[in-house]
């Protein structure tokens, strides 16, 4: 057989041919492996990224839950967490949920303590497939109730919401609905100010009152009444001696500086900022966001477990004492502490004994009529026991529900928790006597007037408030949020949770 060298040249290149094609396919076929082995870690990374901000989710949800329903004194060291018994420790994290399937993954929580019953770190890690990925963030719980300020101011079309020259011992919170970013909200002078402690209380207040909280701070345990001042819209004018706080002093009682002071649209007046003393400067925004607005008496209400309701006024007409005769309507209209009545529908009741005791239970609604409280001769000083409140509707046509409080109102025990009074006004709050003390809730949808050296017991919540010329003081009682009269509008669970230092670990 005769052998042809150039058919075996083509043999041996049709050999190689097939063999680096052979190879050029199994690359081919090991490179699209990988990419497909990649593109499902890509994935699975991704959604485990996703997981663990679910379970942060989770784990703030839980976190609300948990002081919604922790009653007068929520935390999270007291070794429970919305049932589940776990931690507390500030040492190193503890599990809350451990493996919980969601999608095509899991996620688990832990938590980590601070010193504090408000503040936790919460860790969550998600898994999908062979990938996983942490989240790490520091949470703060807030009590965002009005009544967890000494004044609560929300939308203002008429001008400043809080003016004049007033002492204010406690939180602030101003909304500012409807006003400009260039418009006060509120405008502070003279000795006006904000402070954090009860220095300078009377006696006839602080003897009806728990005592004034205490804190650790710098070494020292001392008064605070975690004071801040929070204004969503509208600048914060601070002229003369008039400050948000104050230096702190080594060495006294009582905690000086602000805990916090949230101010977006900045500070006028011609001293401003200079004279803002707080733990956290004075620089940081408002940062409770578009949670909180102000509460109208006018907004539907569903009781819990029970019917909804047009009006919260129609809520509080279901269940109170309706008052709309006439003889009894004057008789509120113009009560004093000689006044002498009772009435009563065998739930509520209000009552007046001749010699300036009142006795109030449940929830009294004038309808129809205003509520006028002044002195008779020299006779100015109401004493009230029993826990209630009074909705003052006003005259049926004009609806002005106008309140005068010009004496002496006082509890015969301790405010909130013993004897508690609530007053909701339609229209206007007027303190026009001068030096009066007066202890109590005070709502009104239009506005609040203090013209007088006035000092407040409790909360002030108003659209509008005028302190005047005069120097009136406001003090915060910290026990009134959750032992507020039957009825109070704006009570309830009002606890929201922030996160910052957001990481990925």
């Amino acid at each position: 057989m005769h052998f042809n060298p150039q058919r075996g040249f083509a043999f041996i290149m049709v050999l190689i041919f097939i063999l680096a094609l052979g190879l050029a396919g199994a690359s081919f076929m090991v490179i699209s492996s990988s990419e497909i082995i990649m593109t499902r870690m890509q994935n699975d990374s991704t959604k485990a990224f996703y997981l663990a901000n679910a379970g942060i989710e989770s784990g703030l949800y839980a976190l609300l839950q948990d002081f919604n329903s922790g009653g007068g004194s929520p935390s999270w060291r007291d070794g429970d967490i919305d049932g589940i018994a776990c931690g507390p420790n500030s040492a190193s994290f503890y599990t809350l949920y451990g493996s919980t399937n969601l999608g095509e993954g899991s996620y688990t929580i832990s938590l980590k303590n601070t010193a504090n019953n408000d503040e936790i770190f919460v860790r969550a890690t998600g898994t999908c497939g062979d990938n996983s990925r942490s989240i790490e963030v520091y949470v703060k719980a807030y009590n965002v109730s009005p009544w967890n300020n000494a004044i609560f101011g929300g939308a203002g079309t008429g001008g400043m919401l809080i003016n004049g020259n007033v002492s204010i011992a406690g939180s602030v919170h101003i909304l500012g609905t409807g006003i400009a970013d260039t418009d006060f909200a509120m405008n502070m002078s003279g000795s006006a100010g904000i402070q954090n402690n009860y220095d300078g209380i009377p006696a006839s207040l602080s003897s009806r009152i728990p005592a004034c909280p205490t804190v650790d701070f710098g070494g020292e345990n001392i008064q605070s009444l975690g004071a801040t001042l929070r204004v969503k819209n509208g600048i914060v004018g601070l002229s003369g001696t008039a400050d948000a706080g104050g230096t702190d002093v080594p060495g006294n009682s009582y905690k000086e500086t602000l805990d916090g002071v949230y101010v977006t649209d900045g500070y006028g007046g011609n001293k401003g900022a200079a004279n803002v003393y707080s733990d956290n400067g004075s620089s940081n925004p408002y940062d409770l966001g578009d949670s909180i607005s102000f509460p109208s008496l006018n907004d539907s209400y569903t009781e819990p477990g029970g019917p909804t309701y047009t009006t919260y006024k129609d809520y509080l007409k279901a269940n109170a004492l309706v008052i709309s005769n006439a003889a009894q309507l004057a008789a509120l209209g113009s009560l004093t502490p000689t006044s002498n009545f009772s009435y009563t529908d065998g739930a509520n009741s209000i009552s007046m004994n001749g010699s300036g005791a009142m006795t109030i239970s449940g929830i009294v609604y004038i309808q129809g009529g205003d509520l006028g409280m002044n002195k008779s001769g020299s006779n100015k000083t109401i004493t009230y026991t029993g826990i209630g409140s009074i909705l003052v509707e006003g005259d049926a046509d004009a609806s002005d529900g106008a309140t005068q409080v010009n004496v002496n109102l006082l509890t015969s025990n301790t405010f909130p928790t013993s004897s508690a009074l609530g007053v909701m006004s339609v229209g206007k709050i007027t303190f026009d006597a001068a030096n009066i003390d007066v202890i109590g809730a005070f709502y009104s949808q239009e506005r609040i007037n203090v013209a007088k050296q006035t000092n407040v017991g409790g909360t002030l919540v108003s659209n509008l408030i005028d302190m005047g010329s005069n120097v009136p003081s406001v003090y915060q009682v910290p026990a009134l949020y959750t032992n507020l009269p039957p009825g109070m509008i704006g009570a309830g669970n009002s606890w929201i949770v922030v996160t910052s230092d957001w990481q990925e670990i």
